[in-house]
């Protein structure tokens, strides 16, 4: 495999690692979003478990689910970067994820994957070199510690097709909107990503060299 293809799959994963599938914003918009507000209106939508429904759902009840995804969606994208912190620390919001069967993971991603990769970038852009040595820092302390290693395989648990669409937005987003100086920055920790990529595959990253 090619190094911007590794350099690409690292990235994936070390954006998905950092803020999972809701998504961040490098700063607040004029109506802040927070956390909290987050978990509640998850709660309050009272979705039930899909992930293995069989069988054709009923509509009413899947157009509804529908309009509460995207709802919760337009929240997520909105999230700023502190307050997606506080939603790593609690994986209770991961909940709502794992409850959405094939096609509502697949919409609700789409609805903010292309945010949450642009976003990323220009956070990192935004902030001064020093800022993005401690963020490179704090990475590469969580990846000797074991907790990276962690949240990759439950990153995993996203499925294939859902990986390569991050994958490709990834790629996009990484040429696009990262500068030179963020490129530069972020090498040491993408490469530390790679090799604790290859670790949980056995050598293997995102298929057969």
């Amino acid at each position: 495999m090619g190094r911007r293809a590794i350099i690409i799959k690292a990235l994936t994963v070390l954006v998905l690692v950092w803020i999972g599938v809701w998504g961040i914003r490098a700063w607040a918009s004029s109506r802040r979003v927070t956390a909290s507000m987050l978990e509640r209106t998850v709660a309050k939508a009272k979705l039930d478990d899909w992930s293995k429904l069989e069988g054709d759902p009923d509509p009413a009840e899947a157009a509804r689910r529908e309009k509460e995804i995207r709802n919760i969606a337009g929240l997520v994208n909105r999230l700023d970067f502190r307050e997606r912190e506080k939603n790593r620390e609690d994986h209770s919001n991961e909940v709502f994820f794992r409850k959405l069967n094939q096609h509502e993971r697949e919409l609700f991603f789409d609805l903010t994957i292309r945010e949450t990769m642009d976003t990323f970038m220009e956070a990192l852009d935004q902030m001064s070199p020093d800022q993005r040595k401690k963020f490179v820092e704090k990475g590469l302390k969580e990846i000797e510690s074991g907790r990276t290693e962690a949240e990759m395989k439950r990153t995993r648990e996203l499925g294939d097709d859902l990986l390569s669409k991050a994958s490709e937005q990834g790629m996009r987003a990484y040429f696009e909107k990262a500068n030179a100086d963020t490129k530069l920055d972020l090498a040491p920790l993408l490469e530390a990503m790679n090799e604790t990529m290859q670790g949980l595959r056995g050598g293997e990253l995102g298929g057969r060299r």
